[in-house]
């Protein structure tokens, strides 16, 4: 079987984009890799958010099993208040815990949810954390310090989060905006890929997996950059500058995988893949102001939506508890990222809402109001495509922390908790969005080459990845090895084992009692980069 799995993380890529910069020649490697290899798209969370989707990818899991519904989550059922979430919510094991429980070696870099790092038999640096704790958090204890010996060019501020370098682009109108940020990302993954090329030469692993975040960031921002169908007939000299940059980060991008299909070898497989893809929209649904058109919610008398309120380390508010009457309100939405709506249960959070009894019958009332008189105020056309119930997108575990509904929207639109002057508003400009089709590619033996599946789920990595890795798949993962991108032959020789449910490795009980955040104004930064990013109003 593999001698070694890597998997190459591409947070929100898209065929769109990826397709298009093959064509155009901007990453000619990518080209020859999907050639070789089987490829699908591959299914994201509902919705299609970063946080549960990595971790359903690099779990087997869907999110009301693993944990993870958002970036925010109330910490719990009955507590009004939310927390940026860290490995302390994850519930099942990883891929890597799976793999080094296995008495194999695993390579963990820049992941959602990882800090404080589990203590693997391997590596870990997480991800979405302030520089300054990132060498606390990581594992083994001094990892990023000996890199900081032996690695020239070596800054773990360029690894860290940094909202006063990011914040630059907030506005994403000027020239000055974008071309900062764009250089920030090109910096940043080439921090990240100098330590995965350094452990693949020197302590290579039996999985690998580092996660670019950037392509995310830059497709949010420049969107009309990226999109072919948006190409405008005769570009600007500061229209094709934003593009060559941007072009200039997927070079890189490109040769990053290169190098790292030639470290891994012929008997490796890699794996690319993303946690959702990209579209591009101009749509803003302001979902609480239809809820009081219909009777649902109440504002609190001179309510003006501000910025969340914070106070504790890493807790924060939500707007309801200060801009709704709440003894008036029945349902409400809280967080943009997660484009769900909760309903107010007398007892649950507090004393006002309807009653328990009347739960069912109001959710399918207010089901029905969605799909049937949530309209475009110019055409009457549906603006919400698909509600799910919290059972049918989040059962598990966690399946009480997620909102009651979750809501798709006509185009992937923004979905707005503040007040609106009306429901829908129409942006100048295309932005970057969220999409449920992200992208996989498999590279390496017994594949077969150039075969295309219409679809698979992310849940289907991890026991793909341990398949490939000839591991067992254990009984309480839920996705499925994806078979049918290796060949007749490849798969009589290997067959699937199953095995029994494993555990999720410790973390440090000394990082539990200390928080995943530590310091003044760190759990601000990551509030203000949520913001910054459309995550948070």
């Amino acid at each position: 079987m593999s001698r070694r799995v890597v998997l190459f993380g591409l947070d929100g890529a898209t065929y769109t984009v990826l397709d298009d910069l093959v064509r155009r020649g901007v990453m000619p490697f990518l080209g020859r890799f999907l050639s070789d290899s089987a490829r699908a798209n591959l299914t994201s969370t509902v919705p299609p958010l970063t946080p549960p989707a990595w971790l359903s990818m690099i779990t087997g899991r869907s999110p009301g099993r693993h944990g993870i519904t958002n970036f925010l989550q109330f910490e719990s059922e009955s507590s009004q208040y939310v927390r940026v979430v860290t490995s302390r919510e994850v519930l099942c094991p990883t891929l890597f815990s799976m793999v080094s429980q296995a008495g194999r070696k695993a390579g963990c870099l820049n992941f959602i949810a990882h800090n404080p790092a589990p203590k693997l038999n391997g590596y870990v640096v997480p991800g979405w954390v302030t520089w300054r704790w990132l060498r606390k958090y990581s594992h083994p204890e001094g990892f990023l310090d000996r890199l900081q010996e032996q690695l020239p060019g070596f800054d773990v501020k360029e690894l860290g989060m940094d909202f006063r370098e990011e914040r630059k682009a907030i506005q994403g109108a000027e020239l000055q905006d974008y071309l900062p940020w764009v250089e920030l990302h090109i910096r940043r993954e080439r921090q990240w890929f100098n330590i995965l090329r350094k452990q693949m030469i020197e302590n290579p692993c039996d999985v690998e997996a580092v996660v670019f975040d950037g392509v995310d960031k830059l497709q949010h921002l420049c969107w009309p950059h990226l999109d072919p169908a948006l190409e405008p007939e005769s570009p600007s000299e500061d229209f094709l500058q934003v593009r060559q940059r941007c072009w200039d980060y997927f070079r890189q991008i490109d040769g990053f995988l290169e190098e790292t299909v030639k470290l891994g070898g012929p008997d490796a497989h890699v794996i690319v893949a993303s946690d959702h893809g990209f579209t591009g929209s101009d749509e803003v649904l302001y979902v609480n102001t239809w809820l009081e058109q219909q009777g649902y919610l109440s504002w609190a008398p001179g309510a003006e939506m501000q910025s969340d309120e914070s106070n504790e380390l890493g807790r924060a508010r939500p707007y309801h508890l200060t801009y709704f009457d709440l003894p008036k309100t029945k349902a409400f939405a809280v967080l943009a990222s997660t484009n769900g709506i909760c309903i107010q249960v007398k007892g649950d959070k507090g004393p006002d809402g309807i009653e328990r009894c009347e739960y069912d019958s109001f959710r399918a009332e207010l089901i029905e109001a969605l799909l049937t008189r949530c309209g475009d105020p110019q055409t009457g056309e549906p603006l919400v495509t698909g509600v799910w119930t919290r059972e049918e997108a989040f059962d598990g575990p966690a399946m009480k922390l997620a909102p009651d509904l979750t809501i798709a929207l006509r185009d992937c639109g923004f979905f707005s908790v503040l007040r609106g002057q009306g429901i829908l508003k129409k942006r100048n400009v295309v932005m970057g969005t969220h999409h449920p089709d992200g992208v996989l590619a498999i590279h390496g033996p017994g594949v077969r080459r150039g075969a295309k599946v219409d679809s698979l789920r992310l849940q289907d990595v991890t026991p793909t990845a341990l398949y490939l890795l000839g591991l067992a798949i254990s009984e309480d993962i839920e996705g499925r090895v994806a078979t049918e991108l290796f060949s007749d032959e490849f798969v009589k020789v290997h067959a699937v084992v199953r095995g029994r449910a494993t555990d999720a490795l410790p973390i440090p009980a000394q990082a539990i009692e200390e928080g995943a955040y530590a310091g003044p104004g760190d759990e601000e930064q990551i509030l203000m980069r949520l913001k910054a990013l459309g995550y948070m109003e």
